[in-house]
């Protein structure tokens, strides 16, 4: 069965049918994938999001550019700053015992963390 001489909303109400679902997936700015020796980058691409069956496919369109895998790049990836407010830096300074700076420094190593920075300090 080919879908020649349907139009597209023709075609969606059949794949709603047969429960399928797809989206477009807004605001993407780029797709990574990840290999042992390589990665290809896709910037800008277009990103649709299928559903069936209760799983989950991407389709992913653009144009692909390879290059050789860098750990620094992980680290370039940039990382939502943390606002440590001063009632948790206080906090964790008196449950640990050491001075607000050191407490600041924890928190944010452990994104903000309580319990987390408090069992570093302890055991630091």
């Amino acid at each position: 069965m080919g879908f020649r001489g349907m139009s597209p909303r023709q075609i969606a109400r059949l794949m709603k049918k047969m429960g399928i679902e797809q989206k477009e997936v807004e605001g993407v700015k780029s797709v990574r994938i990840l290999f042992a020796d390589k990665e290809w980058v896709i910037e800008s691409p277009q990103v649709l999001l299928i559903k069936q069956a209760g799983s989950e496919s991407f389709q992913i369109s653009g144009k692909r550019t390879e290059r050789a895998p860098d750990e620094q790049r992980e680290a370039e990836v940039e990382r939502p700053k943390v606002e440590i407010p001063m009632e948790d830096v206080m906090l964790v300074a008196s449950q640990a015992g050491v001075d607000p700076e050191a407490a600041r420094q924890a928190l944010l190593e452990t994104d903000g963390d309580l319990a987390a920075a408090i069992l570093k300090l302890k055991h630091s």
